[in-house]
């Protein structure tokens, strides 16, 4: 048990500082509680697309593709056909995140998508707790997340869609590890006038989960899954259907998202994309109420090749005391 402390604290500092961006920028006022550090599994608060990621995670109403199973499973329902993703990003202290989803129509108002991740820790040098000076063995041990989701998306007027999924998560740490089945619910709304889209999403429902074995169950401390509550709204700031007009096949589209989870304050991410012709897009986000990870750029090109429409994107997100993550995406539409 000291040993799986000691690497616990040590992995839970990273994953915390990474998938959180920080705490609240502001100090606690008398009387605020400092909700951090009360869930396990965050990784599943890591924003997986590096177009999502450019758009300083401002997606939720912006993303109507099959990657949007890892947001809000009601936006699957823009997929017009097979579609499928790969993401991938060099996470932080030599950690690898991987993602992939494949999905389309399984009717004419349904669509499903299969979803799976991975955050692989690498090798962590073994340390224990004991009397010794350097607690190190000169061993290493690793472990990781891995998630498998299915999610499920139903338009019931040509405007509103309605989606639900179900994800099975397992986090492992040396010789531990510990799963639990999770849910999402989410909608999104056409409004119908200057592309302006409503969506909203409630993600990881699930019981608390517990590290010691059975036989330890008088020492069973259960930790919460990040519950994360997002509303967006999104609308075309210039181009067809905009506010205000633009040459032919440009489009700049702006994103505001309120986020709130179990374990940390209310955030407000903010995105822009500029399209041109449905080829090339570049994308700029900010995110409000972080000390670390507050901007994003990246851009994203649609080459189609032998009748498939392919997108290549890229997000650079910048932190101050942690080496910046980069993320690169690559989608197929059949």
């Amino acid at each position: 048990m000291p040993r799986l402390r000691t690497l616990a604290i040590s992995v839970a500092l990273v994953l915390g500082a990474g998938a959180a961006g920080a705490q609240d920028a502001d100090p606690l006022e008398p009387g605020d509680f400092n909700k951090g550090g009360r869930t396990a599994f965050q990784f599943l608060k890591i924003g997986v697309g590096a177009r999502q990621a450019a758009l300083g995670e401002a997606s939720v109403a912006v993303v109507r593709d099959v990657s949007a199973a890892f947001w809000n499973p009601a936006g699957i329902s823009g997929m017009a056909g097979p579609e499928a993703s790969l993401s991938y990003a060099d996470w932080f202290a030599d950690m690898t995140y991987a993602g992939a989803a494949v999905g389309g129509r399984i009717g004419a108002a349904t669509t499903a998508a299969l979803s799976v991740a991975s955050l692989d820790y690498g090798d962590i040098p073994e340390a224990v707790v004991g009397p010794e000076a350097d607690g190190r063995t000169g061993q290493s041990v690793s472990g990781g997340n891995v998630l498998v989701g299915l999610h499920v998306a139903r338009e019931f007027t040509d405007r509103l869609a309605i989606g639900v999924g179900a994800k099975y998560v397992h986090e492992s740490l040396a010789d531990y590890g510990v799963g639990t089945v999770a849910f999402d619910v989410g909608t999104t709304y056409d409004v119908g006038a200057r592309g302006l889209q409503l969506a909203m999403s409630a993600q990881n429902f699930a019981g608390a989960v517990r590290w010691l074995e059975e036989d330890q169950a008088d020492r069973q401390e259960g930790y919460d899954v990040p519950l994360v509550f997002r509303i967006g709204l999104a609308g075309t700031i210039a181009g067809a259907d905009g506010f205000v007009g633009a040459p032919d096949g440009h489009r700049l589209t702006a994103s505001a998202e309120a986020i709130n989870t179990n374990d940390f304050s209310e955030r407000l991410h903010l995105g822009l994309e500029y399209e041109v012709g449905d080829m090339l897009a570049v994308r700029g986000g900010y995110r409000l109420g972080y000390e670390e990870g507050q901007w994003s750029l990246g851009a994203g090109i649609a080459p189609e090749v032998g009748g498939v429409r392919m997108r290549i994107d890229y997000a650079y997100v910048g932190y101050e005391f942690l080496s910046a993550p980069q993320r690169l995406s690559v989608a197929f539409a059949f």
